[in-house]
């Protein structure tokens, strides 16, 4: 979460960051098509969260989001939100939805059917970390300046590893859509998204708060996907530390 770590943790918030299996500095595995299944991932997160000593709040982005999700209703043959105990709160940002992208992608091709096209292609060939004009437009606004821009895109081919996170395809067949929550459900979500966010839009963060019964929704103006980095990350950074304010 970079920045909002950075400033949560400067108004005395314990902040952790978990690297994925095979992505970012974690080992990666040789030959593997996947790093993992939603199921495997929030085992891990599971696995880190028991070695706190409180229940934290979790905050997560895009597909990130659908683990975190994941992980607070468990799977669809165990008993609704196992782990709910041990989550204080959820904040979502510009979170897939728990039933998938599916009614995402068909809304974004109806508005704008030729970029929805590029956009979908950027994700396939992740195109998005060969070509910076094509990584601003799926993630930044418009005007970001030139000099975080060229240290953020350099940062994701530094980074981002040749190991996908999940198998996209199984992952539609076998773990979506996430089940909903029981009757006694009472965890804090927030839902964020930007009003420039050409991933994933008001609607898709709207169905994510409404799948938690109690759930917010808030589009955040100015910014688009990378909420975190963006050029007014302070935005979704304060957004974030009074909805925790709130909670206390």
């Amino acid at each position: 979460m970079g920045l909002v770590m950075q400033l949560g943790a400067t108004r005395g918030y314990d902040t952790y960051a978990i690297s994925f299996r095979c992505q970012g500095s974690s080992d990666r595995q040789t030959g593997a098509k996947s790093a993992g299944t939603l199921a495997s991932h929030s085992a891990d997160v599971q696995h880190f969260i028991s070695t706190l000593t409180r229940p934290p709040v979790i905050l997560a982005h895009s597909f990130g989001g659908l683990i975190a999700q994941r992980y607070v209703l468990g799977s669809k043959d165990s008993i609704p939100c196992a782990n709910e105990a041990s989550t204080a709160g959820l904040v979502l940002l510009g979170s897939a939805p728990p039933y998938g992208n599916g009614s995402l992608v068909g809304r974004t091709f109806r508005r704008r059917p030729l970029f929805s096209i590029r956009l979908t292609w950027g994700f396939i060939t992740r195109s998005y970390a060969r070509s910076m004009p094509l990584f601003r437009d799926m993630f930044m606004s418009s005007d970001i300046p030139d000099k975080d821009l060229q240290r953020y895109f350099q940062l994701l081919q530094t980074n981002m590893s040749p190991v996908q996170l999940v198998d996209f395809r199984e992952l539609n067949k076998q773990e979506l859509p996430l089940q909903r929550p029981g009757p006694d459900f009472s965890t804090p979500v927030l839902a964020l998204c930007g009003d420039q966010d050409v991933v994933v839009d008001l609607e898709a963060a709207e169905e994510t708060a409404a799948h938690f019964g109690q759930g917010s929704a808030i589009e955040l103006k100015g910014m688009a996907h990378d909420l975190m980095l963006d050029t007014r990350w302070q935005q979704a950074a304060s957004t974030i530390l009074e909805w925790l304010h709130q909670l206390k």
